[in-house]
């Protein structure tokens, strides 16, 4: 087994050339055969930060899952698609071998003055806070590896492989990981967090089951509704901080295919993020 690595130091290069950084990921942050989806996307926009130099906030980041990403030396490569006035796309992908094994489009824009405000309906908070609830515990061999690094608890829906058939979940969360710091990371550090932090929770179709089996992401997008939390916020997403939650919904399921959406809150109930994926279970 390889050495445990932080979230941190799963983002820090472990060597670089002209439009590539390479990452080494450890066994502790892998999601079956594949590296947690969150860690995916995390890595794929460090990199178009780094080897690119685009500077406006993340907006959008659309994620294809196409093969598992190993534990070992994988290579990201990165590049401006479209620099617009406003709006910049940014390609990234995760390569190894040869193959390219996940694909990621990040759009990025400036703030601009608009007449149009149209704030997100504030939902009413659960009735079970996380106070007093219990930690999804962490069952190795079961669990997916990465779950050691997040302390999740269920307001509504049932756990994983409980057999509560249902199309909602909605979980409290936190990392059990420093967050990633503005001076190493630059301004925009706390999306690296928010976007690991956003794939973290299971779909509410795992509670349906029994008995674990497998499932993965196919596409996933993720909708910043507004910037990530500025600089003094960033280090709300690591170990001591309060509670985020995720609102996940299935909108269908058949022939193995799920469609679901998710809400990301912040610990004051602010909407924060729209994120919409496609999975597959096995089951």
């Amino acid at each position: 087994m390889s050495s445990p690595k932080s979230f941190v130091e799963l983002l820090t290069p472990t060597a670089s050339a002209p439009g590539e950084l390479q990452f080494e990921i450890s066994e502790d942050w892998l999601q079956g055969r594949s590296a947690f989806g969150g860690l995916q996307a995390a890595l794929a926009l460090a990199a178009m930060r780094q080897l690119t130099g685009v500077t406006a906030p993340l907006r959008v980041l659309q994620t294809t899952f196409m093969a598992p990403v190993p534990q070992g030396v994988v290579s990201l490569r990165a590049q401006v698609l479209r620099a617009g006035k406003s709006v910049t796309h940014v390609e990234a992908r995760i390569e190894a071998e040869g193959q390219t094994l996940a694909l990621f489009v990040g759009v990025f824009g400036a703030g601009r003055p608009s007449a149009i405000v149209v704030p997100m309906a504030v939902p009413a908070l659960p009735e079970k806070g996380p106070e007093g609830l219990r930690d999804l515990p962490f069952a190795r061999g079961i669990a997916p590896n990465f779950l050691q690094y997040y302390a999740m608890r269920w307001a509504e829906g049932g756990w994983p492989f409980s057999n509560t058939p249902g199309a909602t979940t909605r979980i409290w969360l936190k990392s059990r990981e420093a967050a990633p710091s503005v001076a190493q990371f630059g301004e925009h550090a706390a999306e690296l967090a928010l976007v690991a932090l956003a794939d973290a929770i299971p779909s509410p179709a795992i509670s349906w089951l029994k008995t674990p089996a497998p499932a993965s992401s196919l596409t996933w997008t993720l909708e910043l509704i507004e910037p990530a939390p500025a600089p003094d916020d960033a280090q709300r997403f690591g170990v001591g901080h309060d509670y985020w939650r995720i609102d996940s919904e299935i909108h269908s399921a058949k022939e193995g295919y799920i469609a679901q959406t998710a809400i990301v809150h912040s610990p004051d109930n602010r909407p924060v993020a729209l994120s919409r994926q496609s999975v597959v279970i096995f089951a």
